[in-house]
């Protein structure tokens, strides 16, 4: 058992991480089926299928599922820089058209892995699974992933199903695709993987710990994927719902009507039910009408000039600082159905990790003197063991800022 990784799984208390793996024509669909029980990770079993058919008859009752590419379709590159994903992507694939190819990156101190495929082929690859009744929740490509596992590994050479990982000091070192069949079994507390579900076994955990930092436009399709499990699972269960609400309805109504049971003081009774329904129906849509309201004007005001914010302060922005996040008009409580949504009016809430201490403290300079920046608070500043340091700040904005 995995223990303390998991704290809750939003897709449900079974789990299944495939890894599709295509070398010469040929498919390997290597699977890692997983229970979440009691904030513990158990792995139930592995397997390896060659085709849909025979992995739907060994993964009964699971809908959804968590996919890794591998093999020929996927290019995979070691560069000797770290950077902006563009500054990366430039130096990698100079030519690189991002309408028509996902990629992702992982950066470490000295390098950086870049893994890229075409939006077409992992469409189809997803489409596929889709047929066999299989929703894709999350995608990654090529065999980055495997950082998740860097902290069981601190100096090691780790085998996955295509490729040899060398390990130095808990960071990927190098990521060399081999042919070749390898068997090996490594231990992770209590449970006994072989290599060739080591990279199942890492986006597994990956999912929950978030160990290996990993960025990419791919992360833009694994939003929408989940949304689209999340809704359809929505509609299903209502329908499911409504249906045997309304079958015992008509059962309800069919006894009743039978027996002759309602006399008219029952009917008088159940009207006052529906009348006092109706009142209460009419109540809530009032309260949610006045969220609607309140959600429209905080989405109005912030759209209205966030975009030029946004643009002045990134345009200031060095390369010695990437930013984690850049919040206009954060949230002041937590929203709670039965209170009203307050906001932090003429702030802007940003977070990251600076490489400098002299440019991170220029930048902040410089923002101050915007026209549209009353004044600038450091929340926090810390050196991390990357030798970079972590920032949480609050930029105060003049009072016409809002209108």
């Amino acid at each position: 058992m995995l223990k303390s990784i998991v704290s809750y799984n939003p897709l449900g208390k079974k789990l299944l991480v495939l890894e599709h793996a295509l070398q010469e024509d040929s498919i390997a669909i290597l699977g890692l089926e997983a229970r979440q029980k009691k904030g513990e990770l158990d792995v139930v079993k592995n397997f390896i299928s060659r085709n849909s058919t025979e992995l739907i008859g060994t993964v009964k009752n699971l809908q959804n599922a968590k996919l890794v590419i591998t093999g020929t379709n996927i290019l995979t590159k070691e560069i000797q820089i770290t950077g902006t994903d563009n500054e990366i992507l430039s130096e990698a694939y100079p030519n690189l058209n991002l309408d028509d190819f996902y990629y992702q990156i992982l950066k470490t101190p000295a390098k950086s892995f870049i893994a890229v495929c075409r939006k077409q082929y992992v469409a189809s690859v997803i489409e596929h699974y889709q047929k066999e009744g299989i929703s894709i929740t999350d995608i990654a490509l090529g065999n980055i992933k495997i950082a998740a596992l860097t902290s069981f590994f601190s100096n090691s050479e780790l085998e996955s199903y295509s490729a040899s990982i060398k390990i130095e000091n808990e960071e990927i070192a190098s990521i060399v695709s081999r042919k070749n069949d390898v068997n090996e079994n490594y231990q992770f507390d209590d449970i006994s993987i072989p290599n060739t579900h080591t990279l199942p076994l890492a986006m597994l955990i990956d999912s929950f710990s978030n160990q290996a930092k990993i960025t990419g436009n791919i992360e833009e399709k694994n939003v929408e994927l989940k949304n689209q499990y999340t809704t359809s699972q929505f509609f299903k269960k209502t329908l499911q719902y409504g249906i045997g609400f309304l079958l015992i309805a008509l059962l309800i109504n069919f006894f009743i009507f039978n027996s002759k049971y309602k006399t008219w003081q029952g009917l008088q009774e159940e009207l006052q039910v529906y009348t006092t329904q109706k009142e209460s129906i009419k109540k809530q849509k009032s309260i949610v009408d006045k969220k609607e309201t309140i959600v429209n004007s905080i989405m109005t005001t912030g759209f209205s000039k966030s975009s030029y914010y946004i643009d002045q302060i990134i345009q200031l922005l060095p390369t010695t600082i990437i930013l984690k996040s850049f919040t206009y008009q954060p949230v002041a409580k937590t929203i709670r159905a039965d209170k009203a949504i307050t906001i932090k009016k003429n702030q802007i809430f940003i977070t990251g990790n600076s490489s400098e201490k002299e440019s991170f403290t220029a930048w902040l300079n410089t923002v101050e003197e915007l026209s549209f920046v009353n004044n600038v608070t450091i929340i926090s500043y810390g050196v991390d063991k990357k030798n970079t340091s972590s920032f949480e700040v609050t930029i105060n904005l003049t009072d016409d800022t809002a209108q």
